[in-house]
C-alpha cells in the first residue's frame, strides 16, 4: 500500500508538468494568432471602386473640358461670321453709295420717256380731230356740190356734225355719199331734213331748198369714250365753221 501510494507521488507531479507544459504551449500558439476585428478579407474591391471614382471623375472633368472648348469654338466662329458678314456690308453699302448718282440718273432718264410716251400719245390723240378736219377740208375744197351749200360745220373729236341746203333730196344723198367715201370715215348718217326758211333759200340761190344735217363718225370712235364724253361736254371741244363752202 505504501508501493502504492509512493508511486502515485511521481505520477501526480509529472502530470502537472506535462499540464503546465500544453498551457504554455497554448498561450504561446494564441499570441502568435492575429485579432481578426476589422481585417479586409477583399482588398482588391476597395481598390477597385477607388479607381472606378477616379475613373468617373476623370470622366468628367474631359466632358467638361470638351462642352467649353465646344462652346468657345462656336463663339469664335460666329464672332468671325459676324465681322465677315459686317465687312461684306460695308462694301455692299460703299459699292451702292457710289451706284446712287448713276441710278438715280437712270431712274430719271425712265421717268422721262415715259412722260415722253405719255405726252406723244396724248399729242397724237388730240391731234387726231384736227387730222380728221383737215381731211374734210381737202375733200371739200374739191367737191363739186352739185347743188349743195355748207351751211355749218361743227368738228368733235371722232365726230364731225354738218348743216347744209340742197336743192333736192338726192342731191343731198349724193354728197353725203361721197363725203362717206373719205378716208378714215366710218359712217356717214343722215340725222334730220326739213325745208329752208326764206333766208337759207335766199342764200343757196334757189327757192324751195331743202336744210339738212349729217354726221359723219370717224375711225377710232369707240376707242376712248370717257375722253370721247368729255371733250364733248368742253364748250372748247368742238371747231365750228359756218359758212358757204361747198
Amino acid at each position: 500500500m505504501s508501493a502504492a501510494v509512493f508511486d502515485s507521488v511521481p505520477l501526480s507531479a509529472a502530470a502537472h508538468l506535462h499540464v503546465a507544459r500544453d498551457m504554455r504551449r497554448l498561450g504561446a500558439v494564441r499570441s502568435f494568432v492575429p485579432k481578426l476585428g476589422g481585417f479586409n478579407l477583399l482588398p482588391h474591391r476597395q481598390r477597385k471602386a477607388r479607381l472606378g471614382r477616379r475613373r468617373c471623375l476623370l470622366t468628367w472633368a474631359a466632358a467638361a473640358l470638351t462642352g467649353c472648348a465646344a462652346v468657345g469654338a462656336l463663339a469664335g466662329y460666329q464672332a468671325f461670321d459676324k465681322a465677315r458678314l459686317d465687312a461684306q456690308r460695308e462694301s455692299n453699302e460703299q459699292a451702292l453709295a457710289q451706284l446712287a448718282a448713276p441710278l438715280a440718273a437712270h431712274a430719271n432718264l425712265l421717268r422721262a420717256r415715259d412722260r415722253q410716251r405719255d405726252e406723244a400719245a396724248r399729242a397724237k390723240r388730240l391731234a387726231e380731230p384736227l387730222t380728221y378736219l383737215r381731211d374734210l377740208l381737202d375733200a371739200l375744197s374739191f367737191e363739186p356740190g352739185d347743188g349743195v351749200l355748207l351751211q355749218q360745220l361743227r368738228q368733235r373729236e371722232h365726230e364731225t356734225e354738218l348743216v347744209a341746203t340742197s336743192r333736192a333730196h338726192l342731191d343731198s344723198a349724193q354728197w353725203l355719199k361721197r363725203l362717206g367715201a373719205i378716208h378714215g370715215v366710218t359712217g356717214a348718217e343722215m340725222s334730220e331734213s326739213h325745208h329752208a326758211p326764206p333766208k337759207a333759200n335766199s342764200a343757196a340761190g334757189s327757192a324751195g331748198a331743202i336744210e339738212f344735217g349729217a354726221r359723219l363718225h370717224w375711225a377710232g370712235a369707240t376707242k376712248n369714250p370717257a375722253t370721247k364724253a368729255a371733250l364733248a361736254a368742253s364748250p372748247k371741244a368742238g371747231v365750228d365753221h359756218t359758212g358757204g363752202l361747198k
